[in-house]
């Protein structure tokens, strides 16, 4: 059992990197916000916190020669406040496995299907987390981050009654198809588009990828492997597909409801981590009841807001 435990150490520590990517591809916005440096580590405390503006300085004005130049307090911060999601992921191996499994080949070829298994364990759970509410000890998901009614609940403790912590919504109610859909989407991207921040990536359902594909199919079609700007290369590396509206991706992915979409400006949405805490690898003791060695996954982060008003919208068709 010794050799075994240290055999299965060894391998996943050698491993861990191949978790991080199979945390990667769970879904498009995890690996966009790598692929575009959306990525926050945080060296410790408690909660994750970030500033957030919510009004505007009412100091400036214009003068001339002695006019009064206004000095009013300001107040134009505020703080969210989130706190921490932590996800683990076991293996566990019998004594009985090993003793079913001598030999250096038969070992190894158990640690990589039980290592195959994790991956793809790890992918699944991570694209349910993105789609969800964040309900639990679940990471924040889009349905809470822009749900479909922004004015309503909470965001990083602070109440969406204001405004600037509202991110849009539109409900086309069944009406949205291929005849209409390039200009659905040209109408959301100039309501979020404020000087030169808008959208970097839309998140697709099937339905809505299906109708935009059926909308441009005899058009000049721009695809993520021709698109040589803003982290898409990256995504095409780690086999994400789509197409191109003015430069922005459409990116589809299985996990989104098939009558959706996301705009997001991931300018503004950043996945923070616990430093030291992406697929960390931990030893486990059994109890004394058990034969068995184990190893604990451990990954510490959260999805946090930087700005919402203009910013991020959920589209149904």
């Amino acid at each position: 059992m010794a050799v075994l435990n240290t055999v299965l150490h060894s391998v996943l520590s050698q491993s861990r990197k191949k978790l991080i990517m199979a945390s990667l591809q769970s879904h498009a916005l995890m690996a966009w916000a790598f692929a575009t440096k959306r990525v926050e580590t945080e060296d410790g405390g408690r909660n994750v916190t970030n500033p957030i503006t919510l009004g505007r300085n009412p100091n400036v004005t214009s003068t001339e020669y002695f006019n009064t130049i206004p000095v009013a307090q300001t107040d134009e911060f505020n703080t969210l406040e989130y706190t921490w999601s932590r996800v683990v992921g076991t293996v566990i191996i019998s004594d009985q496995e090993e003793d079913e499994n001598k030999g250096d080949n038969m070992i190894f070829k158990l640690l990589k299907a039980k290592l195959e298994v994790l991956e793809e364990s790890i992918k699944d759970k991570f694209g349910e987390y993105l789609y969800g509410a964040g309900s639990g000890l679940d990471p924040l998901g889009l349905a809470a981050l822009i749900p479909d009614d922004p004015t309503t609940g909470t965001i990083g403790n602070l109440s969406r009654a204001e405004t600037q912590l509202r991110t849009s919504s539109y409900d086309f109610a069944s009406t949205l198809d291929a005849t209409n859909i390039e200009e659905a989407i040209d109408d959301v991207l100039l309501d979020l588009t404020m000087g030169t921040d808008k959208p970097d990536i839309i998140l697709a359902g099937r339905n809505f990828i299906r109708a935009y594909r059926a909308a441009v199919r005899d058009k000049l079609v721009v695809n993520l492997s021709d698109l040589k700007k803003n982290g898409v290369d990256g995504m095409v590396d780690l086999g994400f597909g789509g197409v191109a509206h003015d430069g922005i991706p459409i990116v589809y992915d299985e996990n989104c409801a098939v009558n959706k979409a996301y705009f997001i400006n991931s300018k503004y949405l950043r996945l923070h981590i616990l430093k030291g805490v992406n697929m960390k690898v931990k030893e486990l003791n059994s109890p004394w009841n058990m034969d068995a060695i184990g190893r604990r996954i451990q990954w510490q982060g959260q999805w946090c807001m930087w700005k919402m008003f203009r910013t991020h919208a959920v589209v149904k068709m």
